[in-house]
């Protein structure tokens, strides 16, 4: 039977089969609460009634326009259930109406499953039938209306033998309905099966004369069968919706009987072995007897040499075993009928035989010991028995080569009754425990098909609860020469097995096997004397475990390759704290910020070992191992042989040991660099974290910026942070020199020590607490060197993603002062616990406010500060508030005072002498309140000198004669100015011009000729001169020009001349000049 009639196969649920009838029907039931009454003038074509197969002209075929719809009349002669199939040329079921001539509408919905889908016409009529494109494109549309009480169309009936031929049928169209009487009577257990031949889409059901589906819709257990209710007769019903292929399309409908079949082939219980040929049938029944309870393999060989699954039943049809199931467990002895086909196409075109075996017999079993068994699978389907000489309660392995190219042996081990002793991993890890009943068998079989479907195999067998004198692999170093043990596969070898003595071994080594030569990977597993396996490692080309090792105790290893040619080292090196005798290196843990250890490194894959000492176990060392290429890899291992940090290529903490083994590996298959970074730093002591470590007061709102430098003597720097457990922090991290590489966080739970930073790409890393509540969680943050470079210059800040984090709770104690002087500034302060720069103090009166953010937060985060501006604010109380975080915390009352004035208690002075040119000094006296600062005016005769603003003042000449004062304003936040003028002064002539250089007079002194006089220099410089020349002193009449004409009158005399300088605002300076010869005729 399909997914789709009455009794689904078990290969599908019940909610399956549901699901894919309302799929089908949903679309034609979407409309079926809708009543439209059909108008008296629409044109309805006729569609006559169609038979069950070819429709014929039965069939309403029409183009639909998006929301439109297409109708027909039909005419009922009988009433009953109807089904009206309406689909377009894809396949996709139509909505479709049908509406009797008083308007009303016929259920077309049925009772969700017998009756789904189908319309149950009430009575004699004609009828309209609408098909509804409900679309967004124009659909092709097929209908017809089929009634399914008739047997009108009907093919011929077949009966439900087994070996009856298959027919292959053929339906012209998509809305085609065909029907299948088959011979049948109530109390049977029919088996359905139907499809398109191609791929497609059918629905079938079985019925009796209503056409209405009779089987269960949930059949007990899942059966894949139906047990016929009534007398009949018996149809079955089917459509063929889809088809890849198209129209016309082959399908089939096959009804098989399932209690008291017929004309199933025999198959015996076969011995182990190889097996009786058989003859091959495209029949997929199968009746053998089993003499006995007990489990069973069920398995069909098909020509095409595959083993295929069964699905049996007892003798009422009723299923013991599903498909794969294996073993078969049969619990009653007697006759079983096995089908090989799934019974999801009626279709068979394999011929195939059945396989039963007897897992209980040892029938055809040869016997075997420990060792290499060799034999040969030689038929398809074949299983070989071995029977074993091991007592109870013994731990074996059973090998087989990883691949080959022949086929793969597949090996279980069974006990007398047949019971699986356990499965693959056991047998290839070497502790299969026999804890059934004695004595043991296992059985060798394959998977393949096709032509490694058969062939020679090869299985190895170990005892491991006992030493069966295998070579020693002695204790290696990992220092170069250390010792190994070298293996070898191929030429029919492909495993080995080695042993270590009990005292000859530590607690805890690691073990690395590592290929030579060749590409065959190869795996080991490693088992104390009770065939305990404590260790193991998949097939690798290089690899490595730590083992547990049992004090006292000896232990096997068993190496498990190909059958392939290769060579491999095994080593075993120490990695408790005794490692340093294996060749592992001692380094004392360094204090946070202090170097890290400078490793060479070999090639790839080599395991190299550092020891880490501290003096303590309850100290904690966060372990960092860098390289330039970051493809160097680490793992931790305590003193004790616990793992405390897995393989990886990230930072980890570690503690409770005063030895830490720090194993580095570049993978084999990646490129090494030359050299590699230990990072082994002492974060914390029984005391709490290292004293290097900052004591962060709060991370309310997170933590940071930090700056700073690494390198590799400073490598990383660390703070305490009073964390809560559920905590969150985004990370800001940045190269302040622009390097791409950023430096790299961790934050230490320290309680777990488990490091909660994860790197996201492209946003960074996110820290989360890793806490279990949201109580005090203290954490350890580390800032690291990067892992590719050897230096950074570091920015790194912490943003709580969910403030506030920590312990404390946002809450608002005090705000002070509670008063300031209107117009003035007021800086308060801010008094409570979580608080941040979100901080804003409000102060409220009568509609007002007045409001002042953050000037800056206490790193406890206790403390803010805020500059209220006065300036505009009533006098009075005002109501204070702070707002932070969208809450609004009250704090009482804030009173703006008047705003005071200061009063000048000794009037400012003017100090310097008061004439041109003098640089005068305002001192500002004395004023009630000490002021904040002053301004200055300078004025002449009362009047304000323009620019004159500053303490100094330089008098110039143009105010001689007039009175100098100043005004000096005194300011003081919060208070209003004051003025007061000095005293004023008069303003005097400056000192007169003063000669430098005397005047000098040019020329010849004859009588006719002309004197020059140049004036000198003079400082200050003067604005002009005036000159009066002299003969033996006395002054000649009318010379005062800068030069003379030398008259007889000056004859026989000596000539001078006195320079007078003028410059404006000062007195007259005088100078004479030299005398010249006597004046000559």
């Amino acid at each position: 039977m399909s997914d789709d009639d009455s009794c689904p196969p078990a290969r599908r649920g019940r909610t399956a089969v549901l699901a894919a009838l309302l799929a089908l029907f949903a679309p034609l039931l979407t409309l079926t609460g809708v009543s439209p009454a059909v108008a008296a003038d629409e044109a309805c074509a006729p569609l006559a009634l169609a038979p069950f197969g070819d429709p014929g002209d039965a069939v309403g075929r029409a183009t639909v326009a998006p929301d439109a719809s297409v109708c027909y009349t039909v005419t009922v002669e009988t009433p009953g259930l109807y089904l009206a199939p309406a689909l377009d040329d894809s396949g996709n079921t139509l909505t479709r109406q049908l509406i009797a001539a008083d308007g009303d509408q016929v259920d077309c919905y049925g009772d969700g499953y017998t009756t789904s889908g189908m319309c149950a016409v009430p009575a004699v009529g004609t009828y309209t039938l609408k098909v509804l494109n409900t679309d967004w494109e124009d659909k092709a549309t097929n209908v017809t209306f089929v009634p399914l009480g008739s047997a009108k169309g009907c093919a011929d009936p077949v009966g439900t033998h087994w070996d009856q031929l298959d027919v292959v049928r053929t339906t012209v169209s998509r809305v085609e309905v065909d029907c299948q009487p088959f011979e049948g009577s109530g109390g049977d257990r029919i088996r359905l099966t139907h499809g398109s031949k191609t791929y497609g889409d059918s629905l079938a059901w079985i019925t009796d004369a209503t056409g209405a589906r009779i089987c269960e819709r949930f059949p007990e257990n899942d059966e894949d069968s139906c047990v016929l209710p009534g007398d009949g007769p018996y149809r079955v019903v089917s459509t063929v919706s889809r088809a890849e292929s198209g129209f016309p399309a082959q399908y089939g409908v096959k009804v098989r009987r399932l209690d008291d079949p017929r004309g199933c082939a025999t198959a015996p219980v076969r011995p182990y072995g190889v097996l009786e040929p058989q003859d091959l049938t495209a029949n997929p029944c199968f009746t053998f007897t089993a003499g006995a309870a007990g489990p069973y393999t069920v398995h069909s060989v098909s020509e095409g040499r595959e083993v295929g699954v069964a699905r049996v039943y007892d003798a009422g049809g009723l299923s013991v075993c599903r498909f794969g199931a294996d073993p078969c467990r049969i619990r009653t002895p007697g006759t079983y009928t096995a089908v090989v086909d799934d019974g999801s196409s009626p279709f068979r075109d394999t011929r195939a035989g059945l396989v039963v075996l007897d897992r209980a017999s040892d029938a055809g079993c040869v016997a075997t010991g420990t060792g290499l068994h060799r034999g040969e699978l030689s038929t398809v389907g074949q299983y070989d028995c071995l029977a074993l000489d091991v007592p109870q309660g013994a731990r074996i392995a059973a090998l087989t080569s990883l691949s080959s190219a022949g086929l793969t042996p597949e090996v279980e081990v069974l006990d007398r009754t047949g019971t699986p002793q356990c499965g693959e991993d056991k047998l290839r890890g070497g502790d299969c425990a026999l804890t059934g009943e004695a004595p043991y068998r296992a059985l060798v079989h394959t998977e393949d098909g096709g032509d490694t479907a058969t062939g020679a195999y090869a299985v190895a067998f170990h005892r491991t609860d006992v030493a069966e004198g295998c070579p020693v692999l002695p204790a290696g170093s990992f220092a170069a020469g250390g010792a190994k043990a070298t293996l070898t596969t191929g030429g029919g070898v492909f495993s080995h097995c080695l042993g270590i003595p009990a005292d000859a071994h530590t607690k805890a080594e690691v073990f690395q096997l590592v290929a030579t030569s060749g590409t065959a990977s190869a795996g080991f597993s490693v088992l104390d004397s009770d065939g305990r396996r404590v260790c193991e490692r998949y097939a690798t080309t290089n690899g490595w475990t730590i083992c547990s090792l049992t004090p006292g105790k000896a232990h096997t290893v068993l190496v498990n390759g190909r059958d392939e040619t290769a060579t491999y080292t095994l080593t075993r090196r120490d990695v408790t704290a005794s490692a340093a005798s294996a060749g592992c290196t001692a380094n004392a843990a360094a204090k946070v910020g202090g170097p890290s250890v400078r490793s060479a490194y070999g090639a790839p894959g080599t395991l190299d070992c550092r020891q880490v000492t501290t003096g303590a176990d309850t100290d904690v060392v966060h372990v960092n191992v860098r390289d330039a290429l970051g493809t160097a890899n680490s793992a931790v291992v305590a003193g004790d042989g616990r793992v405390e940090c897995s393989f990886r290529n990230t930072s980890c903490a570690v503690t409770g040991s005063t030895t830490h083994q720090v194993l580095v590996q570049t993978p084999a298959t990646m490129k090494a660099a030359p050299e590699y970074r230990l990072d082994a730093l002492r974060i914390a002591t029984a005391d709490g974290p290292a004293p290097e470590c900052a004591e962060v007061p709060s991370v309310a709102y997170g933590y940071g910026p930090v700056t700073g430098t690494l390198d590799e003597s400073h490598t990383a720097v660390c703070a305490a942070l009073p964390t809560a457990g559920f905590d969150r922090f985004e990370t800001d991290i940045k190269d302040t020199a622009g390097a791409t590489t950023t430096a790299v966080p961790v934050l230490y739970n320290t309680t777990t020590w488990a490091n909660g930073c994860t790197h996201y790409i492209p946003e960074g890393y996110d820290c989360d607490a890793l806490g279990s509540s949201g109580q005090s969680t203290p954490t350890v943050f580390l800032l690291g060197l990067p892992e590719k470079a050897s230096a950074t210059a570091y920015s790194a800040k912490l943003t709580c993603t969910s403030a506030p984090c920590g312990t404390e709770e946002t809450a608002v104690t005090a705000v002070g002062p509670d008063t300031g002087a209107a117009g003035g500034k007021v800086r308060v302060t801010v008094t409570g616990t979580a608080l941040g720069p979100d901080v804003t103090v409000r102060l409220g009166q009568a509609g007002k406010t007045v409001t002042a953010k953050a000037d800056s937060v206490s790193a406890d985060n206790r403390t803010v500060t805020a500059t209220l501006d006065l300036t505009g604010a009533a006098t009075g109380t005002w109501n204070v508030s702070v707002l932070t975080r969208g809450w609004e915390f009250p704090r009482g009352t804030f009173t703006v005072t008047p705003r005071p004035v200061l009063e000048n208690t000794a009037a400012p002075k003017v100090t310097g002498t008061a004439r041109t040119g003098a640089k005068l000094t305002a001192t500002p006296g004395n004023w009630s309140a000490a002021p904040t600062s002053y301004t200055y005016q300078w004025k002449a005769d009362g009047k304000a000198i323009s620019g004159a603003t500053t303490s100094t003042y330089t008098v110039p000449a143009s105010l001689v004669g007039k009175k100098l004062a100043v005004t000096v304003t005194a300011v003081r936040d919060g208070w209003t100015g004051g003025t007061a003028t000095s005293a004023a002064v008069s303003v005097a002539k400056g000192d007169a011009p003063r000669a430098t250089k005397v005047p000098v007079i040019s020329g010849t002194a004859k009588v006719g000729r002309t004197l020059k006089a140049s004036p000198g220099t003079w400082s200050p410089a003067a604005t002009s001169y005036a000159y009066q020349w002299y003969a033996n002193g006395k002054a000649v009449s009318g010379a005062t020009k800068s030069s003379l004409v030398l008259k007889a009158a000056q004859r026989g005399k000596k000539i001078t001349v006195k320079v007078i300088a003028r410059r404006t605002g000062h007195t007259d300076g005088s100078a004479v000049s030299k005398a010249t010869k006597a004046v000559a005729k």
